[in-house]
């Protein structure tokens, strides 16, 4: 079974190799996160250009998951 990686824990390369997805997708994905404070549901991570259903799909089967209760450290909502 594949251990799971928490989706707001991930680097750019990591998302780029799991999900096969471009270099710039996988950079959105990550500003994204930063902007909102970490992903706190799937829904959230849908608001990335690009992100579907299909993806999110991707992402579970990949071993990705959206942990729940995720609290942001301080320093990532200074935006």
């Amino acid at each position: 079974m594949t251990e799971a990686i928490d989706i707001n824990k991930a680097d750019a390369a990591e998302l780029q190799r799991a999900l096969q997805v471009s270099e710039e997708c996988a950079r959105r994905i990550v500003e994204k996160r930063e902007q909102l404070g970490g992903f706190s549901s799937w829904e959230e991570i849908k608001q990335v250009a690009g992100i579907d259903d299909a993806m999110v799909e991707s992402l579970k089967d990949g071993g990705f998951t959206v942990w729940k209760g995720f609290v942001a450290p301080p320093s990532a909502k200074h935006a």
